[in-house]
Order: C-alpha cells, then structure tokens, then sequence
C-alpha cells in the first residue's frame, strides 16, 4: 500500500525493517555517556518522530546518538503503528482512527513520566520531525490528549496544513480495501469486524493507491485526537503554548526529481514546467488564479544569478 514513489529506494531502509512484527511499539533512548560542563543537571530531551507516508518507517532508522552526544541531550526514537494497522478509519465509532498518534502520545506520556531515571528533565521534552514526522509534531501540538507531555516542538518541511497531513476521505479507502479482502458490507460496524478476522500480512500487502499529494491511510479528524480541522484549531489558537520552530530541510526533495534531472545540464525547461502545472493541477481545485500560481512559483524557484 505504499505510494509508488516510495519505494524506489527501499533497499536502503530494508536492513532496518526485516523483522517486522504486530509487537513494534518500542523506543530507543540515547544518553551521553559523559558529563558536560555546559549542562550538568537533567538533561533536556528531544523525541524524533520518524516519517514515511503514515505507512513505513522505525525509530531504528534514525541514529540519535552524534546529536546526543554533540548536543548533550538526550535523544528519544520511537515506533509506531502505520498504514492500515495504524490509521484506518471507518469515519464513525466503528473505527475511529488516528492509533498511530495515539502511540505517540503514549509514548511521549512514558517519557514525561519515566525520562527522570535517564537523567533526563521532564519539564524540558522537545518533539520534531520532518515531513510526515513533522505533520505528525504539528498535529500533535492541536491535540489535547497530548497536553502537559512535551514542551516545545521542531517542525521540518511539512505541517497539519500540508496535503498529506490529515486524510479527508478515510471511509473511501477503507472501504477500497475492504472490497480487496472480501468485506465490503455497507455496514461499518459488519466491516470492520471482517476485517479484523483477517491477518495483518493480508491487510498491509494491499495496494491502496491515493490521489496524488495525498495518503489513503493517516491521521483523521475524529472530534477526540484531533477535534476539529487543522486550519480552524490554529486560527483559534490552539497551538500558541508552545515554543514552536518552523523550517525546510534543503534538498529533502531531490529524491522526487532524480529522474528528471540530467547530471550536467539540471532540470530541463519543459520538466519544470510540467512538475509545477502537475502540482498546481493536483493541489489547487480552484481554476480561477491557477496561471498567476503558476507563474509565481516559477519565479520563486528559478535560479536568475
């Protein structure tokens, strides 16, 4: 069920996932062995959320020890449930949803409470990711089950505003894969029920394609976790007790375009064109101003030196 353009290089994460079990909500703590003389008391704590589409990925992935050591904090990997397994939503109390953000927030509950025995300060935990880790921090900030467990958050290259930040149509693809293993009943509560009878391996080998810029399987606004729209629960303010740092990683997109760009001479006029319409076409619904987008974002990321 991974997006096409996932898996061009999951020879490269395949060392990390092999052993692959239903039993995977673990995490990995990483503490200077040494004393610092920039910080000799409890140490403040960063606790990385891994991204990969809502449908891969592992704390194993990320080695915290160098910014543990370099920083003199301690750095908190963590799994948890993704894809299917993790955010399937019926819509309704059938299957609400979001238990991959709920993993986190129990994880982040263990380490507010635990971290102390880690030499850790429970009053300094900073939470950041990138991409669907940094959508996964964003919405983490709106929700208030998440309240009290961590202080300040690092957003990198993506947010709860981003396309593929929250899944707005989880019953069409829950039932997309329903239909795939032999349960598509109009009942929800008869759905998931089926569902659950069959194997995990089953479930995840589905090919469960999303629109483009979008995932069939991630977090949902269910009125608890994440109560009400992203956009609406900022304009309210919702998020503003925390310290929040915002950015882009440079070149995280370049592994999108390896195929369009020529060692030598870059990217070619006509790919560029056409990667900006397919963009603008895929994320704006709205055909008035579709050209003055266009161009404006052409003009931002041409090199004019």
């Amino acid at each position: 069920m991974m997006p096409i353009w996932f898996t061009f290089n999951l020879d490269i994460v395949t060392t990390y996932i092999q052993d692959q079990h239903e039993d995977c909500l673990y995490l990995n703590i990483y503490v200077p062995t040494e004393d610092d003389i920039r910080d000799t008391g409890p140490k403040p704590v960063m606790v990385y959320i891994h991204g990969g589409s809502y449908m891969e990925g592992t704390g194993n992935m990320i080695d915290g020890s160098v910014l543990a050591s370099y920083g003199n904090v301690i750095v908190i990997t963590l799994n948890y449930r993704v894809g299917v397994l993790g955010f399937l939503s019926t819509g309704d109390q059938a299957a609400k949803g979001n238990y991959g953000l709920l993993d986190q927030i129990q994880a982040l509950r263990w380490i507010s409470e635990n971290i102390g025995f880690f030499g850790g300060d429970s009053n300094r935990i900073t939470v950041f990711g990138s991409g669907i880790g940094a959508s996964c921090v964003s919405l983490l900030t709106l929700s208030h089950h998440s309240e009290g467990l961590f202080h300040r958050a690092i957003i990198q290259s993506g947010s709860a505003l981003s396309s593929w930040a929250v899944n707005y149509q989880p019953v069409k693809y829950t039932r997309l894969l329903a239909e795939k293993v032999g349960c598509n009943v109009l009942d929800t509560s008869d759905m998931v029920d089926c569902l659950r009878k069959k194997s995990s391996r089953e479930l995840v080998e589905q090919d469960i394609q999303p629109a483009r810029y979008h995932v069939a399987f991630g977090p949902v606004i269910d009125g608890d976790v994440i109560p009400d729209d992203p956009e609406i629960l900022m304009e309210q303010g919702e998020f503003l007790n925390y310290d929040i740092m915002l950015g882009v990683n440079q070149g995280e997109g370049l592994r999108f375009v390896e195929n369009v760009v020529d060692s030598e001479d870059g990217v070619s006029g006509n790919d560029f064109d056409f990667s900006v319409s397919d963009f603008v076409d895929s994320l704006y619904g709205y055909p008035e101003g579709k050209d003055t987008l266009r161009e404006t974002i052409k003009f931002m990321y041409t090199d004019w030196a």
